[in-house]
């Protein structure tokens, strides 16, 4: 009920991620560091999934914004062989530099250290506009290994291992991040990162209660801004 091989559209290049980074959510190493900062509302355990408020102010969210609002382009989803655009996912997209500008570092290079990985882990910024009825149907954010373009992605890329959801603005009905197997689910609170992981522990192997869906926006519009964080650097 809840599956789909379509991932939402990513980018970029290679190198092994350090050991200590591999995915250690609230683990210590053998210098007792605890990776990941302990978020403002911790949703689950395992997959991690929390929430940092006020991680971004209502003015880098509306600059942000405005950044995006006139290149914006129809989302596209990976299928087994190609990336589309699908009915599946109903949104408007663009994907910037990290260094794009001054803000958009800032605001990249805050994200990596809330998620404490290298920033070069991360693919382009992603800034996502849903929408009345825009939604993005039940999907994992990792790549699949049984098809094709996931093969070619996984092997360039490494797997996708967290998600970095930024909230830019507030939703006066609808656009929740929903995980339905856990009967979670996250209203858009501006300025709010929502980040959870894709895999499982110390793996890149996907973990089936990562599956998450962006319910359809009710009423104005939803505006997010995301990054990807890889096994591998991307630059």
């Amino acid at each position: 009920m809840y599956t789909t091989d379509e991932t939402s559209v990513g980018k970029d290049t290679s190198k092994r991620i350090p050991k200590a980074y591999s995915c250690y959510i609230f683990q210590m190493n053998s210098e007792g560091k605890i990776y990941m900062k302990k978020p403002s509302n911790l949703l689950h355990a395992d997959p991690f999934i929390g929430c940092y408020e006020k991680v971004v102010t209502q003015a880098e969210c509306r600059q942000l914004i405005d950044l995006a609002k006139n290149n914006l382009e129809p989302s596209k989803v990976i299928g087994k062989s190609e990336q589309k655009t699908s009915t599946v996912r109903t949104s408007d997209t663009i994907g910037f530099q990290h260094h794009l500008t001054k803000l958009t570092l800032q605001i990249c290079e805050r994200i990596a250290s809330i998620v404490d990985l290298p920033l070069n882990y991360a693919e382009l910024l992603q800034i996502a506009r849903y929408q009345v009825g825009g939604k993005f149907d039940a999907h994992f954010d990792t790549f699949n290994p049984s098809t094709d373009l996931g093969k070619m992605y996984l092997s360039e890329n490494g797997q996708r291992i967290i998600t970095a959801l930024l909230y830019l603005n507030n939703v006066s009905a609808g656009g929740e991040t929903s995980f339905p197997l856990l009967n979670i689910q996250v209203a858009p609170s501006e300025g709010t990162l929502l980040v959870f992981e894709n895999c499982k522990k110390n793996s890149n192997e996907r973990h089936a209660l990562s599956i998450h869906e962006g319910r359809a926006v009710h009423e104005g519009e939803k505006w997010i801004a995301t990054l990807w964080f890889h096994e591998k650097s991307q630059y």
